[in-house]
This record gives structure tokens, sequence and C-alpha cells, in this order.
């Protein structure tokens, strides 16, 4: 067999280690997995046979990918591996629902939720326009982030 031929199904060797590996808990649930550099050296391979062997397991429903932030094992911790400004969006639009914030009630400062949640200022102002863009919120010139009435 030529050299060429072993690395042609390269990807489903390399798809079945990891496989392995979230099966007897070396990678447990809402674990992030190494990043395709880190693989890549790892298996000796291109970054385009890495992506191969992880989007089979994607496929498998083994594991999830998370834009901007990495692929986890899936499980009930993958909840987790949301980005911080939906999960900072998603208590604030709870507190919104339950009533906690009424309509017209001013939310936290950025400032506020960068305490609050150790995040940047960037990361709480995508939190909080992502309230807007739901229409939940406005900006409302010296008071800040303001709870709109309810839409019937």
């Amino acid at each position: 067999m030529t050299r060429r031929e072993s690395l042609w199904g390269a990807y489903r060797s390399i798809a079945g280690v990891l496989r392995r590996r979230v099966e007897t808990g070396t990678y447990p649930a809402g674990v992030r997995l190494p990043g395709e550099h880190a693989l890549s050296r790892e298996f000796g391979v291109t970054r385009n046979t890495v992506r191969r062997a992880v989007g089979t397991l994607e496929d498998e429903g083994l594991i999830v990918a998370v834009p901007g932030v990495g692929r986890f094992v899936r499980g009930a911790a993958s909840e987790d591996a949301r980005p911080k400004y939906e999960r900072i969006a998603g208590e604030l639009r709870a507190q919104i629902e339950s009533g906690a914030f009424v309509p017209g009630a001013a939310l936290p400062s950025e400032a506020r939720i960068c305490e609050r949640y150790g995040v940047s200022r960037f990361t709480a102002r995508q939190a909080l326009r992502q309230l807007e863009a739901a229409g939940l919120v406005e900006c409302v010139r010296g008071r800040g982030r303001v709870v709109l009435p309810r839409r019937p």
C-alpha cells in the first residue's frame, strides 16, 4: 500500500480515536475539544483532514460546534458552551419575562454587567444589543437601556 492510499482514509481513523475518547470519558460532556491546529499536530495530518474527522462526529451527534468558540462534546453541560453574551442576554430576558424588570425599568449598566459576570464591556454590549434586537429593551439617552412594554 502506498503512502497516498494509507492517508486516504486517515480522517476515519482520527474520527474513531476521537469517538473512543468521547465514549470513554477522556472528553466528558460539555468539554471543549482541542483545536484544529493541536489535533493536526497530534495526528500529523492537515487541518482539512481534522475538519473532516470532527465533521463526522458532528454528523453522528457526538459533538456540537459553537461558532467562534469551538467544538464541544454534546451533553447536558454543552448548553454552557454558548457564548457568554448569549447566556447573559438569556438571564436578563428571563428576568424581564418574570416581571423582575417592569416596563420602564432600567436594566443594569454595561459597567454593572461587566462587574457581575466578569466580562468585557464589548461582551456586555453584545448581550444588551441582543435584547434590543428582540424588542425587549431600548436605549434611552441619559437612562441607559429600559424595558419596553410587552407587545400583545
